[in-house]
């Protein structure tokens, strides 16, 4: 390998993981008799944030005020959550967290944290009426750490699933993270919950995508008819949603954030296939936490929007890739290792 090879490869952060961005705390709360469960990404002094919805069956809380054009650009603390739409009120745990830590925005005397979140549809994976609550968020919230954290079936993981459509290769799902240092000081880190109608396996060859591509092949992906009176059961499995966290200690705004949680989905879409299709509710936050920002006096706005945008996509592949190597099969549902071997 040459010199200019070298250069050109980035590493990863120290924990290789989201926390590596000063100003990230991460923590998960599990159910022990259930799969489901929730995952909280704290940031205690504050985040400049923006959001990229590109599934079309979201379940979201307050990413409204995100908007380029509305008001708010910071944020807390972001909910990432199983249960689908049930599994919302653990956001209002995390929140409740933050306050009795005197965590939040001040406006007018009052103190409000804020905390927008997500939900992955996980409800066929475990029993129902064991959901997300205001608890399981403060639970996750309190555990919360600023450095290594686990993954795989944990936290909003723990009930993700994966290659659902027909044509792909079902495997369980599950959360994964990844870091990349970039010249100047910045890092760019990323967390991501595989939850997804599309599969990472290449159902003709068992490559990842992430690895091997393979998208030179077009293939055919015929949906179920979501119609209770279709296909009940099948149909009901076919919602998804793959979340993602960007973060970043370089200084930008929510314009920027904006856009380079757009990029970030790229990464999803040369990890998974097909993605952000109808059933998907495919959202990505991307955080510029207040802590100990960076700033390069060298480079425009739209260069180093650029820059942490493809590192961000590159971050999402790598955590993507964590997943699968974490995530254990659990029920029906193998892990990417054990699906693969049904190739060799």
């Amino acid at each position: 390998m040459t010199d200019e090879t070298t250069e050109l490869r980035l590493r990863p952060g120290p924990l290789n993981a989201l926390t590596d961005v000063p100003g990230i705390t991460v923590g998960h709360f599990t159910h022990e008799h259930v799969g489901r469960g929730v995952t909280a990404v704290l940031c205690p002094d504050g985040a400049t944030a923006g959001v990229s919805v590109r599934g079309s069956n979201p379940g979201t809380i307050h990413t409204d005020a995100l908007a380029a054009t509305n008001l708010n650009s910071v944020v807390h603390g972001i909910g990432l959550t199983g249960g689908s739409l049930f599994g919302l009120a653990a956001t209002a745990g995390m929140t409740e967290w933050l306050y009795l830590h005197g965590i939040g925005y001040r406006y007018r005397g009052a103190l409000i944290p804020v905390v927008p979140g997500a939900v992955i549809f996980d409800l066929v994976f475990a029993d129902q009426a064991i959901y997300p609550t205001a608890e399981w968020g403060h639970r996750a919230a309190e555990a919360a750490t600023g450095g290594a954290f686990p993954r795989g079936n944990v936290g909003v993981g723990a009930g993700a699933t994966a290659g659902k459509g027909p044509g792909c290769v079902r495997v369980k799902g599950g959360l994964g993270t990844a870091s990349l240092a970039l010249p100047g000081g910045i890092v760019v880190g990323a967390l991501v919950v595989v939850n997804a109608l599309g599969g990472p396996i290449h159902p003709l060859t068992g490559a990842l995508y992430a690895q091997s591509g393979g998208f030179d092949v077009p293939l055919r992906y015929q949906f179920l008819d979501a119609r209770e009176d279709a296909a009940p059961e099948e149909a009901r499995s076919l919602a998804n949603t793959t979340l993602g966290v960007i973060a970043t200690n370089a200084e930008l705004t929510k314009p920027q954030l904006i856009k380079i949680a757009d990029l970030a989905h790229d990464g999803l879409a040369r990890a998974i296939r097909p993605m952000h299709t109808m059933r998907d509710g495919d959202t990505i936050f991307a955080l510029s936490p207040h802590a100990d920002p960076v700033q390069l006096e060298d480079t425009t706005g739209a260069n180093l929007t650029d820059l942490v945008g493809a590192a961000a996509a590159d971050a999402m592949v790598m955590a993507v890739l964590d997943a699968a190597e974490q995530t254990d099969g659990a029920g029906d549902w193998p892990s990417v290792a054990e699906a693969r071997r049904r190739f060799e």
